[in-house]
């Protein structure tokens, strides 16, 4: 009796789906002095971000050739952003900048072909790390915008996890501002005030 024929295991794999662009990579940074349930703070008008998941190895010559063996990891990440002094943010990096404490930083996948529900929430594919601030520049041409670039040391290494968002938290995150009626608000865009029984459209649906 002939045996049944043996499948051919595939030798390659090969991956159809969508590159991420970088507006949806964001980046969120905390005081580990700030309380507990407070939100986490995104930058404003970032135009540039870098994760780097480096580390050093031993590296030796021997008789039988090179030997390599991890031995610590060197994550950290870069954050440029259009500087605006009312940004919370840039107290939370200049004070730890000078103090020396730690901040806590994520960085976030906010896209829908990584969603996922957990415990009746959205979340997105996420690394968390302690940092030290390092070198923090502001480059302020004349007829530039002034652009404030700074180095996120992590402290050990970025662990991966799962960032709940809301759609209206996400809308947040790109929309300077959002549909309202006539009468509803005072203030230009960057200080909106809204009247006492006026509610955002997301809270209307």
């Amino acid at each position: 009796m002939a045996g049944k024929a043996k499948k051919e295991q595939a030798n390659i794999s090969i991956t159809t789906g969508k590159p991420i662009v970088g507006s949806k990579v964001f980046y969120f940074i905390q005081s580990v002095d700030a309380e507990i349930g407070s939100p986490a703070l995104l930058p404003a008008y970032r135009t540039d971000g870098t994760t780097t998941l480096g580390g050093e190895y031993l590296d030796e010559q021997t008789q039988q050739g090179r030997l390599l063996e991890k031995s610590t990891d060197e994550h950290s990440i870069e954050v440029t952003s259009y500087y605006a002094p009312q940004d919370p943010s840039v107290e939370v990096i200049e004070d730890a900048s000078r103090s020396g404490k730690s901040v806590k930083v994520w960085e976030v996948i906010v896209d829908d072909s990584v969603k996922k529900d957990k415990d009746g929430k959205d979340t997105y594919p996420a690394k968390f790390g302690y940092a030290k601030v390092g070198e923090v520049e502001r480059s302020s041409g004349t007829t530039d915008y002034v652009e404030l670039s700074y180095t996120l040391d992590v402290v050990g290494a970025l662990k991966d996890g799962r960032f709940p968002l809301t759609q209206e938290e996400i809308t947040m995150l790109t929309d300077v501002y959002e549909y309202q009626n006539p009468g509803e608000t005072t203030g230009d865009y960057n200080a909106i005030e809204r009247g006492p029984e006026a509610s955002s459209p997301a809270q209307n649906q």
